[in-house]
This record gives C-alpha cells, sequence and structure tokens, in this order.
C-alpha cells in the first residue's frame, strides 16, 4: 500500500471522484487533511464509503484569523479526528503581520487538545521552525508528522531528535534541498505526500492527481538505494508504527 500523509481532496473540484478512483485503484492510504471545518467535514462524508481515505481535522494557519475566537466549538473534531491537521505556523506565505497572534493562539489551542487526547499532529511549518519545534517540546506532543520541510537544517536534525516523521513532497527532483533532505533522514522517519492537486502543478505546471506519489518513492528509492517496492514497504510500515 502507498501512503498519501498529507492530502487536501477538496481542492480536486470536479475532478474529485477521479482522484478517489485513484487513491482506491492504486490503494493509496490517503490523510485528507483540512483547512477547515468545510473541507473536514467533506473528507469524513467521503471516508464513509473509501476506507482508504482519513478525514483529518485541522484550521490552516492561513484560516487562523477567521477562527481564532470561537476554537472550543471544534472539540468535538479533535476528540474524533485519529490525526490533528493540517495545523501550524507560517510567517513566509502569511505576510499581513496583524495575522500571526490568531496563528499562534489557534495552534496553541490545538497543541493543547493533542496533548490531552494523545494525538498525533501533521504540521505546516513555514518560516515559524523554531517557533514549532519550541512550542512541540512545550506542549510534549506525540509523534509529530513535518509537512513539507524547507527551513533550517540545524532545527530540521532538532526535529528527528524529537522523534518527528518528515513528509517528502512533489518536489523531490525539482530541489536540491529536498534531495538533500532525503539523504539525511532515515528511511524509517520518512513518509510521502502529495498536498493536493495544486502542488505539483505549482513545480511543473502539471495536475497533481493521487498517483503521482508513485514517482515520490521511486525517486526517494533510488536516493536510499534500495528498490521501488522496499522504498514503499518501508513508507507503510513507518505509518502504521505511527499509530501504535
Amino acid at each position: 500500500m502507498y501512503i498519501d500523509a498529507h492530502n487536501h481532496l477538496d481542492l480536486y473540484g470536479d475532478k474529485l471522484y477521479k482522484a478517489i478512483n485513484i487513491i482506491n485503484k492504486k490503494k493509496i492510504k490517503t490523510l485528507a487533511c483540512s483547512m477547515d471545518e468545510k473541507s473536514y467535514l467533506l473528507a469524513k462524508n467521503l471516508s464513509k464509503e473509501n476506507t482508504l481515505i482519513v478525514p483529518c481535522f485541522g484550521i490552516h494557519p492561513w484560516n487562523a484569523h477567521k477562527n481564532s475566537n470561537y476554537l472550543e466549538r471544534f472539540d468535538t473534531y479533535i476528540k474524533e479526528t485519529p490525526i490533528i491537521g493540517e495545523i501550524g505556523l507560517d510567517f513566509h506565505w502569511v505576510l499581513e503581520d496583524y495575522k500571526f497572534p490568531h496563528q499562534i493562539k489557534v495552534l496553541k489551542y490545538f497543541f493543547k487538545k493533542a496533548n490531552e487526547y494523545n494525538k498525533i499532529t501533521n504540521l505546516h511549518t513555514k518560516g515559524a521552525e523554531y517557533q514549532i519545534l519550541k512550542l512541540i517540546k512545550q506542549y510534549n506532543l506525540r509523534t509529530p508528522i513535518i509537512h513539507w520541510y524547507s527551513g533550517p537544517f540545524d532545527i530540521l536534525k532538532k526535529l528527528l531528535d524529537y522523534g518527528c516523521y518528515f513528509t517528502i513532497s512533489v518536489d523531490l527532483g525539482y530541489s536540491k534541498i529536498t534531495e538533500e533532505m532525503v539523504k539525511y533522514i532515515p528511511i524509517e522517519r520518512i513518509l510521502t505526500e502529495t498536498d493536493g492537486p495544486s502542488a505539483l502543478k505549482w513545480i511543473n505546471g502539471k495536475y497533481g492527481y493521487p498517483d503521482y506519489i508513485i514517482n515520490i518513492v521511486e525517486k526517494i528509492s533510488t536516493l536510499k538505494k534500495i528498490t521501488g517496492e522496499e522504498a514503499k514497504e518501508k513508507i507503510h510500515n513507518n505509518f502504521k508504527l505511527l499509530f501504535k
């Protein structure tokens, strides 16, 4: 089974059911991360008839300022979701400083609940890698998944020391930094992701369907000097270990 540890099914629009057919045909276990309540409820509904889809509830940092004043209403979702995500901080793509306190408030609330309910978190860290590391330690989080990391290497090492897993995304083969990360991170801490259809389009202009995960696994296998089947199996085992 392939693992897509970070996807956004709500972004497929009228191509959603083609994407789901691919997930089922290629046997891709998919963490359907949410941006907000609406996208979570869509993923939750899809998961009822598609066992390979795991709905994950979170409030994306881009949407934190819209949701920071009524966080308690999300407690039911936080309790029921197997993985909390996508959550985090973004001090790079978000340019408005006034939104940063909202991001921090929302993240701290989710981290508090993640600790209380012993939940795995799926984390966005762009431009705020040090702050994320500090908060992970402060809230004593269970085995976070770091989504599409591109920050300082010294922080990556500290996140590894903490026990974090890292998703390798669609930029592998286009980014020298990501290639070096794959070489450095032990295969036992690697997961794979597609991040929805627009991520690949951002990288090379092509629409990204879930089966692009196969290309990522093959590229990882080349860098790790193992077969594609070995890489696929190791990544699947990593995913299973997260839930033990």
